[in-house]
């Protein structure tokens, strides 16, 4: 069984030897793992074998114990807090299962605020904030309080969102979990559909095998490395 699982092509996720441990609980033990542009990942797993952990090495939330995350070339796991925070906003989006919007803000609001907290211009982010609401079917809901969403329609605001910068990097962390079938499947098309369409890296964590199997790779982690996943068939 491999241990270290790579892509073909240049990446612009590019983990080696990365370690981390919560107290004595090893999670993460020499976990290798390379994305390219426009490709997808789906990291399975069962529940505590340190999937969330991972996304949050990717992002800059956690710093591993060791090993490198680099993204874009930049290693994110040698940065300092403010350089992580700056990565967040321009360099990996991330689509949390429950969308995580501001309630009291409306869609159009919601995807332009990493925008606005990076300083950007305010009249060019709401301009590209309503262009991708619309791109992704709920610019007619763009005024509408987040609260009063159905659970589509705020994972779909979510995923403008993490677009707005245009991050290289797209990860998502069980993104249809909270959804049923048939809403979770028009999402899944919707995530698996960005790598070509944004020439982004996409890592999506699920339990779901139908959603996982919607990527380019399928990859389990098991004693904290990430090896090749059997395919669901059906």
């Amino acid at each position: 069984m491999s241990t270290d699982v790579r892509s073909q092509a240049t990446a612009v996720v590019d983990v080696r030897d990365l370690h981390h441990s919560i107290g004595e609980r090893k999670l993460l033990d020499g976990l290798t793992l390379e994305v390219a542009a426009g490709a997808s990942v789906a990291v399975t797993g069962p529940s505590g074998s340190g999937k969330t952990t991972l996304l949050c090495c990717l992002s800059g939330l956690i710093t591993p114990a060791a090993g490198a995350v680099r993204i874009g070339g930049v290693d994110i796991a040698q940065a300092s807090a403010s350089e992580r925070a700056a990565m967040r906003l321009r360099t990996v989006g991330t689509v949390y299962q429950f969308g995580e919007l501001i309630p009291e803000l409306s869609p159009l609001e919601n995807t332009a605020l990493p925008v606005l907290l990076a300083g950007g211009d305010a009249k060019a982010a709401y301009a590209d904030a309503r262009s991708l609401l619309d791109e992704l079917g709920v610019g007619a809901v763009s005024s509408t309080p987040a609260a009063s969403l159905s659970g589509g329609e705020r994972q779909r605001v979510a995923v403008a969102r993490a677009l707005i910068g245009r991050p290289p990097v797209l990860l998502a962390d069980e993104p249809t979990g909270s959804l049923d079938q048939r809403t979770g499947d028009v999402v899944a098309d919707l995530l698996f559909g960005l790598p070509a369409r944004f020439e982004c890296a996409l890592i999506v964590v699920t339990h779901n095998p139908q959603i996982a199997a919607r990527a380019d790779r399928t990859l389990e982690l098991s004693e904290g490395r990430l090896v090749t996943a059997e395919r669901t068939v059906g």
